[in-house]
């Protein structure tokens, strides 16, 4: 008797840590950027249902590339007084957040140069996400479709 509950447990275990594993890899996309003659695009769904929820794209870049970056994506009425849309962040490689604006919302389209050759990383969120409890966002079910673009180029 023990040893069939010991393997109905077992089971169980197994099966969550795979839907967990699932459920991580579908909140949390992680993608690497091959820019082909300095340009990539990338067109997403992105269905958050947690504040963690983001899409994530790694590339290198080097010190002295312009970097032009845009998302454009749809927008939404969380509550009737709150729109939201997608925006995107970018950091170095040490998780530094490279200052690409000033919005209280978010942005969705920067252009600069790059201070320091290395890995970059563009996180890809929604705005005001952190207004929502998971419950609310599985409730709401905020679906955006969106395009990235990233564009480099060496300064003339």
């Amino acid at each position: 008797m023990k040893t069939a509950k010991t393997n109905y447990a077992k089971k169980v275990l197994a099966a969550g840590f795979l839907l967990c594993s699932f459920l991580i890899s579908a909140s949390a996309q992680k993608t690497t950027l091959t820019l082909k003659n300095g340009k990539a695009t990338v067109k997403k769904n992105f269905q958050p249902r947690r504040v963690a929820d983001a899409h994530f794209y790694s590339l290198k870049l080097r010190k002295g590339q312009m970097v032009d970056i845009k998302v454009d994506a749809n927008s939404i009425y969380m509550t009737e007084e709150n729109e939201c849309s997608v925006y995107f962040s970018l950091s170095d490689g040490k998780g530094k957040e490279v200052l690409i604006g000033d919005s209280m919302v978010g942005i969705d389209e920067w252009q600069g140069e790059i201070e320091r050759s290395g890995n970059y990383k563009i996180k890809v969120y929604m705005s005001g996400i952190e207004n929502f409890t998971a419950g609310e966002l599985r409730k709401k079910k905020p679906n955006f479709k969106y395009l990235l673009t990233v564009q480099t180029k060496w300064r003339d």
